[in-house]
């Protein structure tokens, strides 16, 4: 958490610099990669988790699109360290203009694993995402994404658009 304070704030400082961009709801095709972290929320109390690293691969066009995203975090399980990860594949909506918001709703699968256990799980998962266009180039985005009931992930993080 000491870690996403100055993100946020060094994050803040980028999007309130005045930019001008296109739209990418425009209707051609946009391909992006990106990367996120945040905060892995956890309704269990032996799970405690470190600081989330997410990649993301995108593509859209006219505002609807697709997005494959990986998560990998290390925890603490009571005694034990664990490492979880998963890999999920989104439809998504985006709202035309340069400050927007995005949809997303799709399957998920997830691996928590530890030396003395293996548990997976695979589901529904969804969230929305609020973002601005730095650029043609660059975006930022804030989100919450359900990954299960008893899993959520707060995240902020930017995507390069090709």
């Amino acid at each position: 958490m000491k870690i996403l304070i100055p993100l946020v704030l060094s994050l803040g400082a980028i999007v309130a610099t005045p930019a001008l961009a296109g739209d990418k709801t425009s209707g051609d095709v946009d391909f992006y990669l990106g990367a996120k972290t945040g905060y892995l929320y956890t309704a269990f109390d032996e799970l405690d988790a470190k600081v989330p690293a997410t990649f993301m691969v995108g593509i859209q066009k006219s505002g609807l699109g697709f997005e494959f995203e990986g998560t990998f975090v290390d925890m603490d399980a009571g005694s034990e360290d664990a490492e979880y990860e998963s890999y999920a594949i989104y439809g998504t909506y985006r709202t035309p203009g340069e400050f927007y918001a995005k949809i997303r709703a799709g399957y998920l699968e997830e691996t928590l694993k530890s030396d003395t256990t293996k548990w997976e799980e695979d589901g529904f998962s969804g969230g929305i995402v609020f973002g601005f266009e730095v650029s043609d180039a660059f975006t930022i985005e804030a989100g919450y994404t359900v990954i299960q009931a008893d899993l959520k992930y707060f995240t902020i993080g930017g995507n390069v658009h090709f």
